[in-house]
């Protein structure tokens, strides 16, 4: 689920309310968050001001988890960082998704449901990778939370 939001978005499939109201399925083309600009991909997961926040909270986050300076721009939210191979990405991911899900039930982004959200994944996949014997990978992966 987490790769084909990642698909949807890449692709320009998702349907904002910008595009929602130019189908007519919407009454405003309006920011479900803030109400004062037109809702599209780039304005719902980083120029809104409440996007902005939840952004922050994520880079205060991560800082203090892993020790290193982040600066997310907007390239780095929609696409993701070319050169990272461990686990930032699946987390900005993440973070989009967590947006994306607080729109459709009406609330602003939280980032405590974030961080719920990590740790019903990392639960899930401890218990995937007990089943199947692959502690150790479960171990690489999220050895930053361990």
């Amino acid at each position: 689920m987490v790769y084909s939001f990642q698909y949807k978005i890449l692709n320009r499939i998702l349907f904002t309310n910008a595009k929602l109201f130019k189908i007519g399925l919407r009454e405003s083309e309006k920011c479900s968050f803030c109400n004062t600009r037109k809702e599209d991909l780039y304005h719902l997961f980083f120029n809104c001001s409440y996007a902005q926040e939840f952004w922050k909270s994520f880079i205060a986050w991560w800082c203090g988890l892993s020790s290193e300076s982040l600066n997310l721009g907007l390239k780095s939210i929609v696409v993701g960082i070319v050169d990272r191979v461990d686990e930032l990405n699946y987390l900005i991911i993440l973070g989009k998704l967590c947006i994306w899900e607080c729109r459709k039930n009406k609330r602003l982004p939280n980032f405590r449901l974030f961080q719920k959200k990590i740790g019903i994944k990392r639960e899930t996949e401890r218990f995937i990778v007990y089943k199947n014997k692959r502690l150790p990978d479960f171990r690489k992966r999220w050895e930053l939370f361990l």
